[in-house]
C-alpha cells in the first residue's frame, strides 16, 4: 500500500471530512478522494460511508485505521534508528512529570539532554504520579519521572533520586515538636493542606502515618491542593500545615516564609522514579534520555 494514501485515509478518519483532511495535508479535495478510492479498489471494500457532508468509517475503515497507527509508529522508529546509525538522534520524545519532578528535576535533565541531542523535539506532560504512570502504560507518554513506584506490572520503575517530605507550618505554629504518647492525635488535630489522591506526596505521607497506626482520613483537612506550589502558598497564607518535598520547601524555609515542624516518629523518606514501558521499543531518543538519567 502507498504510504501517502494511508496518510490521507488516516486524516479523513480522524477529521471525518475529505475537505478538512485536504486542508490539513495541503492537498486538494479531489486528490484526497482519489487516494481513498485507490485504497478501496486495492482492498476491494468500502472504507467510508459518504452521507451527504458526513463521513463515517465502515468496519473495514476502523480496522485499517488501527493498523495505520502501528505502521506510522514503526516508520518513525525505523527513521530514528537509521539516523542513529549516523550518530544522529532525532524525533519526538514525550516526557511526563509529576509536580516536583516537573518543576525541579526535569528542566535540568532536558537541558543536558538537548545540549547533546538538539534534533530531538521534546514535549512535556504533567499530572500526578498515578496519571503519569497511566499515560506511560497507554503509550501517550514515552518516559516519566514520578514520586511513587507505579503498580502496573508492564512498567519498569528505576529509582532515580532520593528525597524526603518535611512538615511545614505557618510561622505562628512553627518550632513545635510532636512527641510523647499523644503526638499523632495532636498532629492530626492541626488544620491540614492535603495533596490530591494519586499524588506521590500524599502516598508517602499516608504510608508514613500508617506505619505508626495513624489514619490520614481522620486528619483535620482544611483543603486539598493539587500542586506543591499551591500547598506551600496555602501554608504561607496561614491556612494549615502541609507535607512538602524538601526540594520544593527549601527556598520557602530560607526566606523565612514558613516554619518546619519536628515529628521524630515519622519517616517520610522517598525516592523519585524514572518509569517507562518494559515491553515497548526503546527508540533512540528514549534510549539516550534514559542514558542521560543514568538508567541505561
Amino acid at each position: 500500500m502507498d504510504v501517502r494514501r494511508l496518510h490521507a485515509f488516516a486524516k479523513v478518519y480522524e477529521l471525518r471530512s475529505f475537505s478538512r483532511a485536504g486542508e490539513d495535508l495541503l492537498l486538494s479535495q479531489p486528490t484526497i478522494s482519489a487516494h481513498i478510492l485507490a485504497l478501496e479498489d486495492e482492498l476491494d471494500t468500502q472504507l467510508f460511508d459518504r452521507l451527504g457532508r458526513t463521513v463515517l468509517p465502515t468496519q473495514a475503515g476502523d480496522v485499517l485505521y488501527r493498523y495505520c497507527t502501528t505502521i506510522f509508529t514503526q516508520l518513525d522508529h525505523a527513521k530514528a534508528d537509521i539516523l542513529a546509525l549516523s550518530k544522529r538522534v532525532a524525533g519526538e520524545l514525550v516526557i511526563g512529570g509529576s509536580t516536583i519532578p516537573a518543576q525541579y528535576i526535569i528542566p535540568g535533565l532536558v537541558g543536558r539532554y538537548t545540549a547533546l541531542y538538539p534534533e530531538v523535539r521534546i514535549n512535556l506532560a504533567g499530572g500526578d504520579s498515578s496519571e503519569i504512570a497511566l499515560k506511560v502504560a497507554e503509550g501517550t507518554v514515552h518516559v516519566g519521572i514520578i514520586g511513587a513506584p507505579a503498580a502496573a506490572p508492564e512498567l519498569l520503575c528505576i529509582p532515580y533520586l532520593d528525597d524526603a517530605l518535611i512538615l511545614l507550618a505557618p510561622l505562628r505554629l512553627g518550632g513545635q515538636t510532636f512527641a510523647g504518647p499523644r503526638w499523632g492525635e495532636e498532629l492530626l488535630a492541626l488544620p491540614w493542606i492535603m495533596r490530591e489522591h494519586g499524588s506521590g506526596t500524599r502516598q508517602t505521607l499516608e504510608a508514613a502515618m500508617a506505619q505508626k497506626g495513624l489514619d490520614i482520613r481522620t486528619a483535620n483537612t482544611a483543603l486539598c491542593a493539587h500542586s506543591s506550589l499551591a500547598a506551600l502558598e496555602c501554608v504561607v497564607a496561614g491556612l494549615g500545615v502541609a507535607a512538602v518535598s524538601r526540594l520544593a520547601a527549601q527556598s520557602y524555609l530560607e526566606r523565612g516564609l514558613v516554619a518546619a515542624l519536628s515529628v521524630p516518629e515519622l519517616d517520610m523518606r522517598r525516592s523519585f522514579y524514572v518509569v517507562h514501558h518494559a515491553r515497548r521499543y526503546l527508540f533512540p531518543a528514549l534510549r539516550y534520555f534514559l542514558k542521560t538519567c543514568g538508567c541505561a
